[in-house]
């Protein structure tokens, strides 16, 4: 994915999510919707061919894959704060 393209919106849902481990608490704190913040990340996921949560009924784990995603993106979002 080239640089012009970096979902720099989903990735910060994508973070809060990650932080929070809830759509819907993500969701409040970036006061949006919890479909959006939800679409966005299965975007992500389809993009890169990669599940980062594992769904269950009333919560979500992260993956190996979305750990890694969540420190990078938690890094990087402070390092710009």
């Amino acid at each position: 994915m080239s640089k012009a393209r970096l979902p720099l919106t989903a990735l910060r849902s994508f973070e809060a999510a990650a932080r929070l481990l809830s759509f819907k608490a993500a969701a409040e704190e970036l006061r949006v919707t919890p479909a959006s913040v939800s679409n966005q990340i299965r975007q992500l996921e389809r993009d890169w061919n990669c599940p980062l949560f594992v769904r269950k009924t009333r919560q979500v784990e992260l993956t190996d894959a979305g750990r890694a995603l969540a420190q990078s993106c938690q890094r990087a979002f402070g390092d710009l704060q």
